[in-house]
């Protein structure tokens, strides 16, 4: 009798409720999340402007790049953009202030996808413009997660950008 049940088991035939592992698939963000600087911010799509890449117009909401991968993407890279305000209220103000090894969230309709950021960096304009392929390519990433925001603020405008890059570690299901 027990070589019977194990057999079932194993074939498939009787499994516990909600053991079978559950994938979640592709999906459009919903919120980015970064539990270690207290941020949670609304995710839109956003669209390039001629090679202009801006965030949204509300300064509390993050624009996900609809020419990037959906998070959950086995391929590509899904790009994230949002404000930093020098005066406070920007859904990426904080930014400046996370570290390798911190993690960050991507809320989809069906699920989360859990990333660890691996690098940050400060790249002026210029060095943006010219690393454009690494950052915003499509061609490579195996589902990274690429965020950048505004940093150095000169009194009038920003003169350099904080891109974040972190792998994916996790998928939860909704």
């Amino acid at each position: 009798m027990v070589v019977l049940a194990v057999a079932m088991v194993l074939a498939g035939l009787v499994w516990p409720a909600g053991s079978a592992a559950v994938e979640v698939p592709p999906g459009a963000p919903k919120r980015l999340e970064l539990p270690g600087l207290h941020t949670r911010a609304k995710v839109v799509p956003i669209r390039l402007d001629g090679q202009v890449l801006d965030p949204p117009r509300n300064p509390r909401e993050i624009g996900w790049w609809v020419g990037s991968a959906k998070p959950g993407s086995a391929q590509g890279q899904t790009v994230v953009t949002g404000h930093t305000v020098h005066t406070g209220g920007g859904s990426l103000n904080k930014l400046d202030h996370i570290k390798e090894g911190q993690e960050v969230d991507v809320v989809t309709k069906d699920g989360t996808f859990q990333h660890q950021v691996d690098s940050v960096e400060v790249l002026s304009r210029k060095e943006l413009a010219e690393q454009a392929q690494r950052i915003f390519g499509q061609d490579h990433g195996d589902g990274r997660l690429v965020i950048i925001t505004c940093t150095d603020w000169n009194g009038s405008s920003y003169d350099s950008n904080i891109v974040v890059m972190a792998h994916r570690f996790n998928a939860l299901p909704s």
